[in-house]
């Protein structure tokens, strides 16, 4: 019993991560209808710049061993720093993924939004390649690991949580319930719910569409590097990561249903614990067997309930392609 109660909350806390990664994924499908197959390397790039911001500026510049950055660390270690927590680099991470992101939908995604589905495959799938490969140039090949200080782990009687794990749940909800108010409750978020639903009825009342698109996809390129944030000091950090992720979201948003939060929750619960379920008992073959799982789990549900189990942000399309 209690093997069991731990493998069940070792899946609801990585069940929580899961759906955080996702939601950049299900609403960039929802809102624009592009699939996005570089949404395991935002992830990626999350994990790296959270490494970056932990590790102190005389570590860095010796690891790196990239010239044009010096100047930058010795100005660091000549004021004293030395590295900060990672989830307190979010403040730099959310805003600098976002106008990342932002520029990309802007100068190239954009130009994909309206072209068939395979273009934009083939688009962000270019992108995947190139931002593994470029960060590979940069960070070289070795995995990484991100420390923080507040290691250890809850006990509850013979069952045990992980501080940091139990971290990145409740930021995971956190994020959940701000994008959901966000997009709900304020104008900017029911111009995106909009434009889901019907982009030439959005246009017809005054919302610019290219504008909206750019800020979605801006915004779910920050949340995906917060949860990239999120998931880097569980796992080692390396520049071929995020096809794992990439794989995992097809799987959680078809669960879910694109663009719904309730989903992302309910599908990332479902994943992970499944996932560790299977990774607990069966432990020889466990952790392969767990990914075969998961992608039994997205042909079942693509086969019997497309739409996903919750509706999202076009429902109405979804229902029509049933």
């Amino acid at each position: 019993m209690d093997q069991f109660l731990q493998a069940l909350i070792n899946g609801i806390l990585l069940g929580g991560f899961y759906a955080a990664m996702v939601l950049g994924f299900s609403i960039i499908w929802g809102v624009m209808g592009v699939i996005n197959l570089s949404h395991g390397e935002f992830i990626m790039m999350g994990a790296f710049m959270a490494w970056l911001f932990s590790e102190p500026p005389d570590y860095l510049m010796e690891q790196l061993k990239f010239e044009a950055l010096n100047p930058i660390f010795t100005y660091l270690i000549s004021i004293g720093y030395q590295g900060m927590d990672p989830f307190l680099s979010l403040i730099i991470i959310m805003p600098v993924m976002f106008c990342f992101g932002y520029l990309l939908q802007k100068f190239l995604i954009n130009r994909v939004v309206e072209k068939p589905h395979l273009v934009s495959l083939l688009v962000t799938f270019g992108l995947s390649i190139t931002f593994a490969n470029i960060s590979k140039l940069f960070f070289s090949a070795s995995p990484r690991s991100v420390d923080v200080a507040y290691t250890g782990a809850i006990r509850m009687g013979d069952v045990t949580m992980s501080n940091i794990k139990a971290i990145v749940f409740v930021g995971a909800l956190i994020m959940l319930s701000a994008l959901y108010l966000f997009l709900h409750r304020t104008r900017l978020g029911k111009s995106i719910r909009a434009a889901a639903q019907n982009k030439n009825a959005a246009r017809m009342v005054g919302i610019e569409i290219d504008t909206v698109y750019a800020i979605t996809f801006g915004l779910c390129v920050a949340l995906t590097g917060a949860a990239g944030m999120m998931i880097s000091p569980t796992q080692a950090v390396f520049p071929y990561m995020g096809p794992p992720f990439t794989l995992r979201a097809f799987t959680i948003t078809a669960l879910g249903g694109l663009g719904s939060i309730p989903g992302a929750l309910v599908g990332g619960l479902v994943l992970g614990i499944t996932e560790t379920m299977i990774a607990t008992f069966v432990p020889r073959i466990g952790t392969n067997l767990a990914i075969v799982a998961s992608f039994s789990i997205l042909v079942f549900i693509l086969i019997t309930r497309p739409q996903g189990l919750l509706s999202g942000l076009r429902p109405m399309e979804m229902e029509e392609g049933t």
